[in-house]
């Protein structure tokens, strides 16, 4: 209980000890594992499984294992500088000042505070590793003996995930404990940092966070500039989809755009999105629809895109009849897609049910022009 109670003590007093500090993370997943964990989380919570969304290469499917390197520099939760390489082709940073702050992606470009109005401050990604309170909520903690990790000495620390607790979610995701039996934990035994997580499930690793170097104290003041890389302006915010009626896709998309003709009872349109076209980096336009059931428990999204754009494919089609079908792995969800192209226009259905994907796809009509009307 005294051992406990001192690691309690130490992730309480964290952000006052571990502040201010530069800190190298390696940041390690197994892609299969983790998304099962996810989705065990997930049917538990609202009886329906998930998938986390995966970085993908054209015409490849994702690796089973990826790692990425951040490089911190935090001197309070508004004031930090953060790099990361190794997901994405090229580098990204972010660097927050106060209410200032600016975002640069190799890919992506750069969005600034002052480029857009519909962007609040970001927060660090891995500022938690200094003040890691957040595990007392979400982990049932039993001390585990002592270690090393970048030169310092640590308590370590089993933490099991506590079902009870549904607010512990943030937490629970940033260390890829979400779902995971259980999680192996390395706590600075000065400082209180989290210099280590290791997320199980089934016995085998899911997840994994390691600080390779931390240096406590301050930070140079010049690791905050704001300044973007040279010859780099921002250009407004970071794209995102438009939401729009259903009768407004048709007028803005570059393409026709199809809905089924007929969906089961009670179910009913979600989501109408379009996302236009882009050149940095290349974007096709595309229309996203979401239909779900009553009880929220069944769902199919629907993508539309022109037959001729570029488009980066990882799962395997089969020709069915006047349909393609494809399944994505017992691993990710919706498992099941279908897809047909009408008049220049790709369709996929995704869901969980084969059958309905295909009478969907096969009920495809031209989308409404107009408003519905008011006695529909």
């Amino acid at each position: 209980m005294e051992a406990l109670g001192q690691i309690l003590r130490l992730l309480h007093d964290a952000a006052e000890r571990a502040r201010p500090a530069r800190v190298t993370v390696v940041e390690w997943r197994h892609g299969p594992r983790s998304n099962a964990a996810f989705s065990r989380y997930m049917a538990a919570r609202h009886g329906t499984s998930h998938a986390v969304a995966q970085s993908i290469s054209d015409d490849a499917p994702p690796p089973d294992e990826t790692s990425s390197t951040t490089t911190l520099a935090l001197d309070s939760a508004t004031r930090y500088r953060e790099e990361a390489a190794g997901v994405q082709a090229g580098k990204r940073y972010t660097v927050r000042d106060g209410d200032r702050w600016v975002c640069w992606d190799a890919d992506w470009g750069a969005v600034t505070s002052e480029s857009t109005d519909e962007q609040g401050p970001p927060s660090s990604a891995h500022g938690f590793l200094l003040d890691p309170i957040g595990l007392v909520a979400a982990l049932r903690l039993e001390p585990a003996g002592e270690g090393h990790v970048a030169g310092r000495q640590t308590r370590l620390v089993r933490g099991l995930p506590r079902a009870e607790w549904d607010g512990s979610g943030a937490t629970l995701f940033r260390i890829g404990a979400a779902g995971a039996d259980a999680v192996e934990l390395a706590v600075d035994a000065e400082r209180g940092a989290l210099l280590r997580s290791e997320a199980f499930l089934d016995g085998e690793p899911c997840h994994r966070l390691e600080v390779l170097e931390v240096v406590f104290g301050p930070v140079p003041p010049a690791t905050f500039d704001l300044s973007l890389p040279a010859g780099v302006e921002a250009t407004g915010g970071w794209l995102r989809p438009s939401r729009l009626p259903l009768h407004e896709l048709a007028g803005v998309a570059p393409f026709a755009v199809f809905v089924p003709g007929q969906v089961p009872d009670g179910w009913r349109l979600v989501e109408s999105l379009f996302t236009p076209g882009r050149e940095r980096p290349p974007v096709e336009p595309q229309v996203f629809l979401s239909y779900g059931s009553r009880d929220g428990a069944y769902a199919v999204s629907v993508a539309e895109r022109a037959a001729a754009a570029r488009h980066g494919d990882w799962l395997e089609w089969t020709q069915v009849g006047d349909l393609e079908v494809a399944d994505a792995g017992e691993h990710v969800e919706p498992r099941h897609h279908a897809r047909v192209e009408r008049d220049g226009t790709v369709v996929e259905l995704s869901g969980a049910d084969t059958v309905l994907l295909a009478e969907l796809a096969r009920s495809l009509v031209p989308a409404p022009t107009a408003p519905p009307r008011l006695d529909d």
